[in-house]
């Protein structure tokens, strides 16, 4: 992942603040009704979805590069080829997460420098029981503070086409990688 593509960008600040997530216009005008939740209720049975959807996409998706699948650096779109990266999984889970009534406020997606020192990205889920990361690198759902990733930019829970930089604060339209000085 990569984070120099403003097209993919541009693309994938669509995909994150359009309606698809919603589901259904009834979906769409429930939202209006009621104020968005910051963080979801963890119960046994959320988290057994987040599990499934977590390994239903790892298993079904083969990862590829951008720019082995479209000759470019950086593309955010839904892997409907059946391939994609990070990016990719990541909105494929908060789309199928949104769908089935997981408020779609509390499905972020996430830049990331991973321990190794590269950027990825993965969907956190906010709990009342702590973030939890869905990432297409394991199966297992954990909470982020166990994944030893540093974020570095997150979608804003109140306009998901924006993110928020983690090292400046700053709202801007695609993500950020302010990578820490060693």
């Amino acid at each position: 992942m990569t984070f120099a593509g403003r097209r993919g960008l541009a693309i994938a600040a669509l995909l994150l603040a359009s309606s698809w997530h919603s589901g259904s216009t009834h979906a769409a005008a429930r939202s209006e009704q009621a104020p968005k939740p910051t963080r979801v209720a963890l119960t046994a049975q959320r988290l057994a979805v987040l599990r499934q959807v977590n390994q239903h996409v790892n298993s079904t998706i083969t990862e590829v590069s951008d720019l082995e699948q479209y000759g470019q650096n950086d593309v955010w779109t839904l892997p409907t080829s059946g391939k994609g990266d990070c990016e990719d999984f990541a909105l494929l889970k908060r789309k199928i997460l949104a769908d089935s009534g997981w408020p779609s406020s509390t499905l972020l997606v996430t830049a990331v420098q991973t321990a190794a020192g590269e950027p990825h990205a993965v969907l956190i889920a906010r709990t009342d029981r702590g973030d939890y990361a869905l990432d297409n690198k394991t199966s297992e759902i954990r909470p982020f503070a166990a994944t030893g990733y540093t974020i570095l930019s997150q979608q804003s829970q109140k306009s998901p086409g924006k993110w928020i930089s983690a090292g400046t604060g700053e709202t801007t339209e695609e993500p950020v990688a302010d990578f820490p000085v060693r």
